[in-house]
């Protein structure tokens, strides 16, 4: 039997090409659409779960209470926590402290490299299992001069040589002993580094400020009973709350523990618990996953009812000679189903060719494994899931035939022409919603790409003072702004781009005791703002002959929160220094987009400053940077020129953003493209249907534009049904996607215009193109017959 149906299967294939090909090509794509939508949500619901007991690493998360009961959280913690957790809770295995280091400058003999890496306590390869190649990871607190790097730093320094024991300068400045190699950490992981330094060189470098009050870094937790984490959490807070009053040095606050492996899709915060993140865009495309295969189940279904009447006799006969209705429903199945092997074949050899296109597009290292079971099951699933579907309304429709009636030839042509339009209405209803989405999410990236941010960030270089030439700047400086291209030169402690930094240690006259306002504060010199472009708005900017190192300037936001209506002139303090306002700066945005923005305050503070800032002429970048590599060269010889542009930086902000963007036009032109073939063959269907009623029409004198006018309006008519229907959902969708902004777009009317001009365009060319096929076809061909 299941020869028999195997050898059917494969004649109705060859014998209806075009049909077959639609089918097969509208699954196929389909199919490679879910596998790679697949491919990259497996891929985001692993992240750091290759970790050996991950489900029991829990990380730190603060909460700090301000204006009247609103919470802040960060990811970030006190810099004792990590000791008082560890010395105080048995049922905590471990604790590890982490701090992010900037790019530091790795040297070896002529060899000299900028890196990113972490500090962290002496656990943490036992804490993380990142995987040890050679060596063994310094584990004694004490022993401040061992650093663990990867493999692929370590053969940038020592090539094939074996570096454990040797030594490499950090910074110009301090040696460290290689005690370990560990392998190259990849996107499985959250936590990206080129090596690992001891966690008490920073909290020796901190000193004093390795306290209660500064929240530095993020604190991880290794628990033997991870559902009691909230019974844990209430302890913490009662022993740090006593600990922060005994220090003198600590505010108020809570904490609270989130998974680890929670924290990568779950890093938006809401009233001090986990609301959101990532994980929205993982929703978004198993959605978009599921649309699109259905979409191409649809092809399916429509392509089999329109063919059903080719098919009515052999049904009929099948009857006649004892075929049991349920043997026939099976055969449909499985003719269904072996299609969508075949698809599936042919979706995982076209996966398997542009995976590495994917991964580009992504920044991710997906491997595609076939064999690995968890893929396979999927895999399997979809075959017959899918043939299920796809195949389920023709087989009960078809094996529902009475024999007598088929066979007299009595199958009324239009069977099944209604559910035929619920079909094509419903598959251009969801092709409606991801075109809608689609230009929302793009709008959404222009707006973001082309608001005012409140700064200049374009033709305007970053790159660090370090060395020699932090000492010699003003030469730098001065012998910089000599170059005809260059503008201005500037410095701050931060990028504009992302201020890290946020504190509630500024205070002003009148401020209630009781309250806590939390600022963003930028060290500058005295032409930062004028390099930005930040635009002032009342009072003056920083000025060299005033000596302006006792003076603030702040934001409107600033000035609005302390409830100043004329701010220029007033004292504030920040950091235990008094000071008085001298001007006040139009509002920036100072993170992304996702955040409000937030009450900046500008500190002048030369001294204090290491990130260079180039303003220069857009039309003579090339030159510019040539000119001040050399100029680097010149004044600090030590340390390679590593820069930036600031327009890139802030663009890097919005990586998700644009990868989000790119994939949903990926997947939206591929569902338009399978709707379209699929109204293609309807459309090629019912012009050979009426072959000779457009005959007869002909000869009678009908004209070509009539016939066509008359084929498609219904094709148009659904069309037009299907954008009533997804246009509205689509906008509820794009809503439930934009609250993620504290600043975006908002879906015009426009918006859905286009939608809806867009698919009756791509419907009325479609059915246009074959249906006048039909139409100027010489009608003696249709009729020499009868």
């Amino acid at each position: 039997m299941i020869r028999n149906f195997f050898t059917i299967a494969i004649r109705n294939f060859l014998r209806e090409k075009l049909y077959s090909f639609i089918n097969l090509f509208g699954l196929t794509s389909g199919i490679v659409c879910a596998l790679f939508i697949y491919l990259w949500v497996n891929d985001e619901l692993s992240k750091d779960k290759f970790h050996k007991d991950s489900d029991k690493i829990l990380q730190v998360v603060s909460n700090l209470q301000f204006n009247e009961g609103e919470t802040l959280t960060w990811t970030i913690t006190p810099g004792p926590l990590g000791e008082l957790i560890q010395d105080n809770f048995p049922e905590v295995e471990m604790s590890v402290r982490t701090m992010n280091s900037s790019k530091q400058l790795f040297q070896y003999q002529d060899q000299a490299f900028y890196e990113s890496g972490l500090y962290a306590d002496p656990d943490f390869f036992n804490l993380f299992s990142f995987k040890i190649l050679s060596g063994s990871p310094n584990t004694d607190s004490a022993n401040i001069s061992s650093i663990s790097i990867s493999k692929k730093l370590a053969t940038k320094l020592f090539g094939n040589d074996d570096p454990i024991g040797k030594s490499v300068k950090v910074n110009n400045q301090t040696d460290y002993t290689i005690a370990a190699v560990f392998e190259d950490v990849g996107t499985e992981s959250s936590l990206l580094f080129d090596y690992i330094l001891p966690f008490e060189v920073y909290k020796k470098n901190r000193g004093n400020g390795f306290n209660w009050g500064n929240f530095d870094h993020p604190l991880y937790l290794k628990v033997a009973d991870p559902s009691k984490a909230e019974e844990l959490t209430a302890k913490i807070n009662t022993e740090s709350a006593k600990a922060r009053q005994a220090s003198g040095n600590g505010g108020g606050g809570s904490f609270y523990l989130q998974p680890f492996t929670d924290y990568y899709l779950y890093s938006q915060y809401e009233n001090g618990k986990p609301v959101g993140g990532r994980i929205k865009y993982v929703q978004i495309f198993s959605v978009v996953a599921v649309f699109i295969l259905v979409i191409a189940c649809i092809n399916f279904m429509n392509m089999a009812t329109a063919r059903a009447a080719t098919r009515a006799k052999e049904v009929g006969v099948r009857k006649v000679v004892g075929a049991q209705k349920k043997s026939l429903i099976l055969q449909f199945i499985s003719e269904s189903t072996l299609l969508c092997l075949l698809a599936m074949i042919l979706a995982l050899a076209v996966v398997a060719l542009t995976l590495p296109l994917f991964n580009a597009l992504v920044s991710k290292q997906i491997v595609l494994n076939v064999i690995e079971p968890k893929f396979f099951i999927v895999a399997i699933a979809i075959v017959l899931v899918t043939g299920a579907l796809a195949g389920s309304y023709p087989a009960f429709y078809l094996s529902s035939y009475q024999p007598a009636t088929v066979l007299k030839g009595g199958l009324a042509q239009a069977a099944g022409t209604s559910l035929r339009k619920v079909l094509v209405v419903f598959q251009f209803s969801l092709t409606v919603i991801l075109i809608a989405c689609s230009l929302v999410v793009y709008n959404q990236i222009e707006y973001i790409m082309n608001k005012n941010i409140g700064y200049d960030r374009e033709s305007l270089i970053n790159f660090s003072a370090r060395g020699s030439l932090f000492n010699q700047f003003q030469a730098f400086k001065d012998e910089a702004l000599q170059f005809p291209g260059i503008i201005n030169v500037g410095k701050s402690n931060a990028t504009l781009v992302q201020v890290q930094n946020q504190n509630g240690s500024v205070s002003w006259q009148g401020k209630d005791p009781n309250s806590q306002v939390f600022f963003r504060t930028v060290i500058v010199d005295y032409d930062f703002i004028e390099t930005m472009g930040l635009k002032i708005v009342d009072g003056r900017s920083f000025k060299r002959d005033f000596q302006d190192t006792a003076s603030f300037i702040v934001s409107r936001r600033a000035a609005e929160v302390m409830g100043m209506d004329d701010p220029v002139g007033q004292q504030i303090n920040q950091w235990g220094n008094n000071g008085t306002i001298v001007g006040v700066i139009e509002d920036f945005h100072s993170r992304s987009m996702h955040e409000p923005i937030d009450p900046i305050i500008l500190m002048c503070r030369p001294n204090w400053t290491g990130n260079v800032f180039v303003r220069f002429e857009g039309t003579k970048t090339k030159e510019v940077v040539e000119h001040l590599t050399a100029l680097h060269k010149k004044y600090n010889p030590e340390y390679p020129f590593a820069y930036s542009f600031v327009e890139d930086d802030f663009e890097r902000l919005y990586n998700n953003e644009k990868v989000t963007a790119s994939l949903a036009l990926g997947f939206t032109v591929m569902a338009i493209i399978i709707s379209v073939l699929a109204l293609l063959g309807l459309a090629a269907f019912t012009a050979e249907r009426k072959r000779k009623e457009i005959s007869i029409r002909k000869t009678l004198g009908a004209t070509v534009i009539g016939i066509v006018s008359m084929m498609s309006r219904d094709f148009i008519a659904l069309s037009a049904i299907a954008t009533v229907i997804g246009c509205p959902i689509a906008y509820y969708l794009m809503q439930e996607f934009l609250e993620g902004y504290a600043y975006h777009t908002t879906p015009g009317w426009e918006l859905f215009v286009i939608t809806a001009a867009a698919v009756l365009l791509m419907s009325l060319i479609t059915v246009i193109f074959q249906v006048t096929k039909a139409a100027i076809a010489n009608p003696v061909d249709a009729l020499r017959n009868e």
